[in-house]
């Protein structure tokens, strides 16, 4: 294994002499973006709505589906781009995307895009097409976000992802290539046998990251194994958490392993970065000079501060290929206050989950993760869990077995869902050798088939 690179020959001398030459975009994107963050919340809202007047006013007449849903709605482009408020829009998900196919893509053929995809907890691919000048955007708003944790570019990142073992050697050589010279040790989350997590420790510990972004359920795996297994780590100096929830009792673990401070963040393939927790640890921080974010009910009404509510994105970034009021299927809470480190973007009380990660009872009511993750450290003994639920009659509860599991702890654990659920509703409890992960390399907690 060669030894990693200097981080400040990265940071001082190849990477600005690289974005130089690529003549990207990033290093005057994000002068600006560390200059907007600074702004009190009335100027930030300005710029925002000056972007959304911009784009709405291409979209809303350069889109096939656009100008048809304008038309049905007997208003006329320019009165909805002038307002800035995409609301009166219908909202959009994967299925209506789908179903347009090129009807979503803008009649102006010169713009630059390359081709990108999703497969979300579905389970279920979109692909799409992204506007390549909003690259530099997003880089730099990564670049942005990470510096609140106290990294910057060229520093040594582990990164705790969901990549393929299998991959052709050609394609892990050319990976091998792009992470060393990005000082990026990159660890799979598709293995997590004892095995293959003490290999990950001797290479942490030859590699000696200073900071990691990992999958906050599988890093969680991997530190319990570390903490148990005696096997230290070195300490690095944050960790960023992202691709699904943070849960209270991970980020304890997290930072108790690795002896730093977690940041949690929110994003997705569509957008990139949507929210991050600065320093002050009070909430993420929406992006609102980049993304317009609403929180709405179940029935499409806005969510109000306190209350859970649905992530709805609009991206003026993606002039391709426009999302204007998209679906993420993911819940959170809106903050009702401002965070005292001074940024003057709204925040995000929390992250609560995936719509599809929640069991419904017999009467309608959704209990969600926070309530299934107190009960797996409620009850001991529990290594691994995974609830699935079928219909709203019941759920089958699947238990990896620790050391301190006893066969009447099942008993237990029926009794407290059902105080949670109702006292007909239905608990089957098994126990396992293991518990797959999805494709994506991630632990998920809550299989709903639930319509």
């Amino acid at each position: 294994m060669l030894p990693p690179l200097p981080p400040r020959l990265l940071r001082d001398l190849a990477y600005p002499i690289y974005r130089t030459l690529r003549r990207d975009g990033i290093v005057s994107a994000l002068s600006g973006l560390e200059r907007d963050q600074w702004r009190p919340l009335e100027e930030i809202e300005e710029l925002r709505r000056e972007r959304m007047r911009r784009f709405l006013g291409d979209a809303l007449t350069g889109v096939p589906y656009y100008r048809d849903c304008v038309a049905r709605l007997g208003m006329s482009a320019g009165e909805i781009a002038r307002s800035a408020d995409p609301s009166p829009l219908p909202l959009l998900d994967k299925a209506i995307i789908r179903a347009e196919g090129d009807r979503m893509w803008t009649d102006d053929r010169s713009l630059a895009w390359y081709p990108s995809s999703t497969g979300g907890s579905t389970g279920e691919p979109l692909f799409f097409r992204n506007d390549r000048a909003a690259s530099a955007w997003r880089r730099a708003a990564t670049i942005r976000a990470l510096r609140w944790a106290g990294i910057e570019p060229g520093d040594r990142q582990a990164l705790f992802w969901g990549f393929a073992l299998g991959a052709s050697r050609a394609a892990r050589l050319r990976h091998a290539m792009q992470d060393y010279v990005n000082n990026i040790l990159s660890l799979s989350t598709f293995d997590l046998s004892p095995r293959r997590m003490d290999e990950y420790v001797r290479r942490l510990k030859h590699f000696r990251p200073q900071y990691m972004v990992a999958y906050p359920s599988a890093l969680a795996i991997f530190a319990e194994h570390c903490r148990t297994g005696d096997s230290p780590v070195p300490p690095v100096r944050a960790v960023v958490t992202s691709g699904e929830q943070l849960y209270p009792w991970q980020r304890e673990l997290i930072e108790e392993v690795f002896s730093c401070r977690v940041f949690d963040r929110y994003g997705s393939r569509e957008f990139s970065i949507t929210a991050q927790e600065c320093p002050e640890h009070d909430g993420l921080h929406i992006f609102t000079d980049l993304l317009h974010v609403e929180l709405i009910r179940e029935d499409g009404s806005p969510a109000g501060p306190g209350e859970e509510g649905e992530i709805v994105v609009t991206d003026p970034l993606n002039r391709v290929m426009p999302f204007i009021r998209y679906r993420t299927g993911d819940l959170a809470v809106r903050a009702d206050h401002a965070c005292p480190c001074g940024r003057g973007f709204p925040l995000l009380e929390r992250i609560e989950g995936r719509t599809l990660d929640a069991v419904v009872t017999p009467d309608g009511r959704r209990v969600g993760g926070f309530f299934w993750t107190w009960l797996s450290r409620a009850v001991p003994g529990i290594a691994r869990f995974q609830v699935e639920q079928r219909d709203r009659a019941g759920v089958i509860m699947r238990i990896v077995p620790g050391q301190s599991w006893r066969s009447d702890h099942a008993a237990v654990l029926e009794a407290k869902i059902r105080e949670a659920c109702g006292a007909d509703f239905g608990v089957s409890v098994e126990t396992v050798e293991e518990i797959p992960l999805t494709r994506s390399g991630k632990s998920r907690f809550i299989v709903s088939r639930v319509t």
